[in-house]
């Protein structure tokens, strides 16, 4: 499974609550909209930046990121290909800094970490370990 980690800043002029209020409210469901959209994208995660209000002023260089799961790269490129997904494209001109935006692209691999009882430190066990 490959996970897309997209870095979101705000446009300038919008707020943070606005920023958050359209990612939640109006783009995700374009997103979940988009006709044919679920044979490819297999999750869509956000993640909003929630300010501590206990904290003195703090400056973050994102607003937010988001995951989008797919089995493969062949399954990203369809799901980008999509007709529907000009209005997830226009949409997102609208709240979020495009020119600030920023990818990633991680894959899975599960590590297990057990206790053994002769050594009572984790052990980690996976590919190469």
């Amino acid at each position: 499974m490959l996970r897309f980690l997209g870095f979101y800043k705000r446009k300038p002029g919008l707020t943070h609550e606005q920023f958050n209020h359209h990612w939640l409210n109006i783009h995700g469901p374009c997103v979940r909209a988009v006709p044919g959209g679920d044979r490819y994208l297999k999750k869509y995660i956000q993640h909003r930046l929630t300010i501590d209000p206990a904290s003195q002023e703090q400056e973050f260089v994102y607003d937010g990121f988001s995951e989008g799961w797919f089995e493969s790269f062949e399954d990203r490129a369809a799901f980008a290909a999509l007709p529907g997904l000009a209005a997830v494209i226009e949409d997102e001109a609208l709240f979020i800094d495009l020119a600030a935006t920023r990818w990633m692209v991680t894959d899975e691999h599960a590590l297990q970490i057990d206790l053994v009882p002769e050594f009572p430190h984790p052990i980690l066990k996976g590919p190469g370990l």
